[in-house]
């Protein structure tokens, strides 16, 4: 297989459950389902992938963004990229508020086990962060350094297609993790290094969702 079918082969194989997982969002009232959903098609099918790659040689852990950085740098970028990216997550929805958009579609339903519904919120939500950002960072910027080095366009494309995988949530959710996605990447292009990002990844969404940090800490608006 040539290397150009077998990096837009990759891109189809990581990126497209993401979409279509969505639709589980809309359809789907038992959460037990909807976990089984989630973990299977967003967590497990992707780690299959990245291993598959990586164990056949066919693929570096580098090009999926798996690199060594400094302990001061990974401090950094962890505390820069969790307090700008949850400054986003809980104000920016009051301010983009009148913008016209589409209301969400559909959500996850609530986990009524609490063993479950916390398992979700630690264990799951770091799956989330290792994947999306092996998908949507250290791919993604693998596969379209190949076409252009522009950082801008890097930056924009990536965070746009990060952001289409919250279609369900609506627009305003959308643009919100868009934004946020192009904060991820921008620290990825001076970073070359993804851990830190991704647990800043992991903190924004539990902060978010799991209700043990007050979010007023974080809200200005």
């Amino acid at each position: 297989m040539k290397m150009s079918r077998l990096y837009c082969l990759v891109l189809v194989l990581l990126t497209s459950l993401f979409y279509l997982n969505d639709f589980s969002n809309m359809y789907v009232k038992s959460w037990r389902w909807w976990l089984f959903i989630d973990y299977v098609s967003v967590k497990l099918f992707p780690l299959l992938v990245v291993l598959w790659l990586t164990l056949s040689k066919k693929m570096r852990l580098s090009e999926f963004g798996l690199t060594m950085q400094t302990m001061p740098s990974f401090l950094v970028a962890f505390l820069a990229v969790t307090l700008v990216g949850t400054a986003i997550d809980q104000n920016g929805y009051p301010l983009i508020a009148n913008l016209p958009g589409y209301a969400a579609l559909g959500g996850m339903p609530a986990i009524t086990n609490p063993i479950w519904d916390w398992i979700d919120l630690t264990f799951g939500l770091l799956m989330v962060g290792i994947f999306e950002e092996l998908v949507f960072r250290g791919y993604m910027h693998t596969f379209l350094n190949r076409y252009t080095q522009s950082p801008f366009v890097i930056v924009i494309i990536s965070s746009v297609a990060f952001g289409l995988i919250h279609w369900s949530l609506g627009l305003h959710a959308v643009l919100i993790t868009s934004i946020i996605g192009a904060i991820f990447m921008i620290t990825y292009l001076r970073t070359r290094s993804l851990p830190a990002i991704i647990l800043a990844h992991f903190t924004i969404n539990f902060i978010d969702f799991a209700g043990v940090i007050p979010k007023s800490v974080f809200n200005f608006f």
